[in-house]
């Protein structure tokens, strides 16, 4: 399905001029976000990184803290809005379900744009408008997806009933972001350490047998 982009990523306080070069900026931020950090990236370098002039960045956005959220939105708000779409749609087995948006998190996880939970997280403290904007625009509707999925099959009979479906949620999804995390953080230095696709497959297994009725 087509989805308009110019309102899946708009975040809040962007400007919108003539000859928008906004997203390349913003993509130019992800990157090195991602490499770097947030508190050590310069928006001089973003501009660099975008093939803009210096002061570019500073006509779309109003802080750094601003472009910090644009970045989130383009990393995850789209995904999230294709996920949501799917599980409206589909209407087989609340298990095969579960099972294909593991799939979706996993690969989110491995791309690029998955460095950002670990950025968001890292910077948290030091930026905690940006904390608060995670949590009201993308984690709340990530857990309310997750939500849609459980109730869907304990409506159904596919899932066993649940005392407490949003904290369900929270230990469902909160392994796969700690993962990711870990994933790019300690585990080049642990030979122990699974593979994504391990780790995913494992936790699902968990997951549909304590839903399973």
């Amino acid at each position: 399905m087509h989805t308009d982009q110019s309102v899946i990523i708009a975040p809040p306080n962007r400007i919108r001029r003539p000859q928008d070069r906004s997203r390349e900026v913003v993509q130019a931020a992800l990157k090195l976000f991602v490499e770097r950090g947030f508190a050590a990236t310069k928006l001089e370098d973003v501009a660099r990184e975008a093939g803009v002039s210096k002061g570019l960045p500073y006509l779309y956005f109003r802080s750094k803290e601003d472009l910090f959220k644009a970045v989130i939105a383009e990393a995850i708000l789209e995904p999230l809005s294709l996920g949501e779409q799917y599980v409206a749609g589909f209407e087989g087995h609340s298990a095969e379900l579960l099972r294909t948006l593991f799939a979706r998190v996993r690969a989110f996880n491995d791309s690029p744009s998955g460095g950002v939970t670990k950025l968001v997280i890292g910077e948290a403290g030091n930026f905690p408008d940006v904390a608060r904007y995670f949590i009201e625009e993308i984690d709340h509707r990530g857990r309310r997806l997750f939500e849609t999925v459980l109730r869907r099959g304990v409506e159904r009979g596919e899932f066993r009933p649940l005392a407490d479906i949003p904290a369900t949620v929270i230990a469902l999804v909160s392994p796969l972001s700690m993962f990711a995390i870990w994933h790019r953080s300690l585990a080049p230095y642990d030979a122990t350490c699974p593979t994504p696709n391990a780790f995913h497959d494992a936790h699902l297994d968990l997951v549909l047998a304590g839903l399973r009725p």
